[in-house]
């Protein structure tokens, strides 16, 4: 059983038996494993200092000060004790650019936190960020396992090449990445780039409806053709896989299938449970769809040619022949 970790609902952060804060070089303060953490640990969570929208430097701050004036004085401090790579004018939203982390995928909202905002960024993290919008907090879990001594990262980049990234994080952040990654040598550097394009190309193409409609199997064949190339770039553990196994799940599940669709419904579950916990709200829901994938709205949306039933799932298959029957591989 994975160990709990930390719950720092209140505002003064406790200690932890698996981190320390510590000053790590040309980093400032991260989080740095105090102990070894398994794959799956949730390490921390939190909830937030205080929330803001996204806007100008001069409406943030305004909109700010109120807030941070109604937080209790050892909130206050915890805040200003952030780091600030935009000093100037406006302090307070240069703190709150500089820390701030989504609400959620694609939030117009962020929110800061005294722990979590101290967890600096890698191009090649070992763990991963939620934002539980149920809970209303921000939890952190180890996607590999952790060694006691490393540092505990996360992802801040939206993917694409290192120059992308790092122009990205340059003027989101305000730091020049020099992550393990971006830090390769140019041959390994390009490799590691050409595989980041494919896994936009082929996200883009999943991510196609009406070939999803008119080429299932296509679509189908793209999502492993994906794994493939996550797994040479990142190994397992990564979120990503979570969102593949749900694409996969929706093409066969829109097309009838419900045998295939409880497969994959099931690795997306695993994987949600890997980086977010059972707690998460999309982790539950996963849940839902591997017990009854026919509950899903788009159940039959498309067609009914790979119609099966849940229990058509091969029991007798060795490894390798169930993997080319999920993926209709040789039909």
């Amino acid at each position: 059983m994975a160990n709990p970790g930390v719950d720092a609902t209140s505002s003064q952060v406790p200690e932890s038996p698996l981190f320390d804060i510590k000053q790590v070089p040309g980093k400032g303060k991260g989080l740095v494993a105090r102990i070894d953490i398994p794959t799956g640990t949730r390490i921390f969570r939190e909830k937030p200092l205080l929330i803001a929208r996204n806007m100008s430097p001069h409406m943030l701050q305004k909109d700010l000060e109120p807030k941070i004036k109604a937080l209790a004085k050892d909130q206050q401090r915890q805040f200003l004790c952030l780091h600030n790579n935009f000093p100037g004018q406006y302090a307070f939203a240069g703190i709150v650019k500089t820390n701030a982390l989504p609400c959620g995928s694609g939030a117009m909202v962020g929110a800061v936190y005294p722990t979590i905002c101290l967890v600096n960024h890698s191009c090649m993290p070992n763990s991963h960020t939620n934002w539980n919008e149920d809970a209303g907090h921000e939890t952190i879990h180890a996607t590999r396992f952790i060694k006691a001594g490393e540092e505990i990262t996360i992802a801040y980049d939206k993917g694409g090449t290192s120059d992308t990234r790092r122009a990205s994080l340059k003027q989101s952040f305000g730091f020049d990445c020099d992550c393990p990654v971006c830090s390769l040598g140019i041959p390994e550097l390009q490799a590691s780039d050409t595989r980041r394009l494919q896994i936009q190309a082929l996200d883009d193409a999943i991510g196609d409806p009406f070939r999803m409609r008119s080429s299932p199997a296509a679509s189908l064949a793209d999502c492993h053709s994906l794994l493939g190339v996550l797994d040479e770039e990142y190994g397992t553990g990564r979120a990503v896989l979570a969102r593949l196994y749900y694409d996969a799940f929706q093409i066969c599940i829109a097309h009838s299938d419900q045998a295939r669709a409880t497969v994959f419904a099931e690795r997306a579950y695993k994987s949600r449970v890997v980086c977010e916990g059972e707690g998460s709200p999309l982790t539950q829901k996963m849940k839902r769809m591997m017990e009854n994938p026919a509950g899903h709205p788009n159940f039959g949306g498309y067609s009914k040619n790979w119609k099966t039933s849940k229990s058509q799932v091969p029991k007798s298959l060795d490894a390798v022949d169930f993997e080319k029957w999920l993926w209709r591989q040789g039909r």
